[in-house]
């Protein structure tokens, strides 16, 4: 029973000690829960997305010069000199670059000497045609008074008219010769090569040393103005005339231009189901190649936001929304095409949000606007 005693006398001092740990048995303050302060955020330029009913879709096209001429050349040769460089501009009739005439300068000397023999072979035949001429013109008349026989006039005649033909083959070779000669010495001006217009050099393809190919070409020559093509789809057939304006927006320069449409192509491509548009364009500071798009309104209900206002980070694309309460709250959204310097919201925006447009990178989650 003794035992008992103690050992229930023991559990009990046990817990004492266990409580008294626990602290249970001291003072204890009253604990309030800790309300959290909102980081306000000054400099933050908050706007309202925009929801357009009429917007400006971009049809994508290259920029070409109105006249462009690829130079070449229809002989082979070293390049022995190149007298212009990309970009500059040039005169019709400037020197582009030069070609070794040597081989041609011996050709020309050949042929030359062929014409020579051609002469004199021109001459030995007129002189034994004249010779055999006369014989002939006797040989007639002593036919005619029944002085030689029919066989001997023949003979002669035989002669008489081989050597008129030689007379004529001696032309020909001398016609034969001379013609050869001029296609030589014409390919002279191949060896030198000039500009055909006023313009500059938009390609230079060669450096001196190089070996040209007949048909290769060695440099590319544009003048302004300047023209956009761009392919159209078939819902716009009827819709584009000759003499209409568009604008259009140059990506490389950032900036909007306007076009007058200069050509219609008559047919649909059946395969893509477009049709070929060319507007000319007034801008100096133009180049062929050039990336734009041709501006055409369409009636459409879009989402519309400052392109400033994009948060982006690796794949992530948002905009910082103001809720009602003031505190902003980066949002996920997906974009469609940029129109202007405004970008199309596909999805994430209602379209009555009010949003960080400038100042983007102050912004944090959760933070309130100030001012």
């Amino acid at each position: 029973m003794r035992r008992y005693i103690k050992y229930i006398g023991f559990l009990v001092v046990i817990s004492l000690v266990v409580l008294w740990l626990a602290g249970v048995f001291s003072h204890r303050e009253r604990t309030f829960e800790v309300e959290k302060k909102a980081k306000t955020v000054e400099g933050l330029k908050i706007g309202k997305v925009e929801r357009a009913q009429e917007v400006q879709v971009g049809y994508v096209g290259n920029i070409v010069a109105d006249h462009v001429a690829e130079i070449s050349t229809r002989v082979a040769g070293k390049i022995t000199s190149v007298r212009v460089k990309e970009g500059q501009a040039v005169k019709k009739g400037q020197i582009l670059l030069t070609l070794d005439a040597s081989d041609i300068l011996a050709q020309a000397s050949a042929v030359s000497e062929q014409v020579k023999q051609a002469e004199e072979a021109y001459k030995s035949a007129i002189s034994n045609y004249e010779a055999v001429k006369k014989t002939y013109e006797r040989y007639l008349s002593l036919l005619k008074e029944n002085a030689i026989t029919q066989q001997e006039f023949d003979q002669i005649k035989a002669q008489y008219d081989a050597a008129k033909a030689q007379v004529e083959q001696a032309k020909a070779g001398i016609r034969a010769a001379q013609f050869q000669r001029k296609a030589v010495v014409s390919n002279l001006d191949y060896t030198t090569i000039r500009a055909p217009f006023d313009g500059y050099v938009a390609h230079k393809k060669v450096d001196m040393g190089d070996l040209a190919g007949p048909g290769t070409v060695l440099l590319v020559i544009e003048r302004p103005p300047y023209k956009l093509e761009v392919n159209l789809p078939e819902k716009y057939v009827g819709r584009i005339r000759v003499g209409d304006v568009y604008p259009v927006y140059i990506d490389a320069l950032n900036k909007t231009v306007q076009g007058r449409v200069s050509e219609v192509s008559p047919s649909v491509d059946p395969i893509t189901r477009t049709f070929r548009v060319k507007l000319s364009l007034e801008s100096g500071d133009l180049k062929s190649g050039m990336y734009a798009k041709m501006l055409i309104s369409e009636k459409l209900s879009v989402i519309l936001v400052p392109e400033s206002a994009i948060f982006r980070r690796f794949d992530f694309t948002g905009v910082w929304v103001v809720k009602p309460d003031n505190t902003l709250e980066l949002r996920f959204v997906k974009l469609g095409e940029k129109r202007g310097n405004m970008v199309e919201v596909l999805s994430g925006l209602s379209g009555d949000e009010r949003i960080v447009v400038d100042g983007i990178e102050k912004a944090c989650d959760g933070c309130k606007v100030g001012g």
